[in-house]
């Protein structure tokens, strides 16, 4: 797929349409199947920054911590629960919401992780070839 194409050339091909734009396009291209043959010259520079170190806040996944939770019941006090849930009034739920995200807090914990360096561009599509 990527014949002739090294890996700069294949970053650059990959950022030189910002993430914004190729979503709007994405949005106004019909269902459909479409022939595609054209070329394109993108010009410009890319950088890529020194790998660094940072933390990262662990992830915790909220629906573990809930299966994890419903285990602890038994079958009738898990469809009571349900059932309050269905009814509860909002001001009960966002204060439930406020104590489970302090929850979760409380079991996410920072580790320190290698990553990439960040890649930065300055390119410009410069000329659009379109196949005869």
């Amino acid at each position: 797929m990527n014949e002739g194409l090294n890996k700069v050339q294949i970053v650059a091909l990959g950022k030189a349409t910002e993430d914004a734009v190729l979503k709007e396009a994405g949005k106004d291209v019909k269902a459909g199947s479409y022939p595609v043959d054209f070329q394109v010259r993108v010009s410009g520079e890319i950088k890529k920054g020194e790998d660094y170190s940072q933390e990262i806040v662990a992830k915790a996944d909220p629906w573990l911590l809930l299966a994890a939770a419903l285990s602890k019941l038994n079958g009738v006090t898990v469809d009571a629960l349900v059932r309050e849930a269905l009814t509860a009034d909002e001001a009960l739920i966002e204060g439930l919401k406020v104590k489970a995200a302090d929850a979760i807090q409380a079991v996410k914990g920072p580790t320190q992780t290698r990553c990439n360096g960040k890649i930065t561009t300055n390119l410009q599509i410069t000329q659009v070839a379109i196949a005869a």
